[in-house]
């Protein structure tokens, strides 16, 4: 259940402004984001999960790519990308 609980609160701790944005329209419509779970809720659950653990990180730019393709297609791409060289074709 725990593992459950931090997976549903991770977007607000990622993206908070998104969350508040979520609430909001949550109010405005009546009704809960999830049957039974309000994202008022979920960003509660957010909140605590940042008092206890401390803030939420993403992990490093192209982290899942590697995965697939290797280190060094990785950082090559990446390096490509930040100089505005990114061609398919190449």
């Amino acid at each position: 259940m725990f593992s459950g609980v931090r997976r549903t609160s991770s977007s607000p701790r990622l993206r908070p402004t998104k969350a508040a944005q979520y609430v909001a329209v949550e109010k405005k419509v009546g009704a809960d984001f999830k049957n039974g779970l309000s994202m008022r809720t979920i960003v509660e659950r957010a909140k605590a999960l940042d008092a206890e653990y401390g803030e939420l990180r993403r992990p490093p730019r192209g982290t899942a790519l590697s995965g697939y393709v290797g280190k060094k297609a990785t950082r090559k791409y990446l390096d490509r990308l930040a100089r505005g060289r990114l061609d398919l074709a190449a």
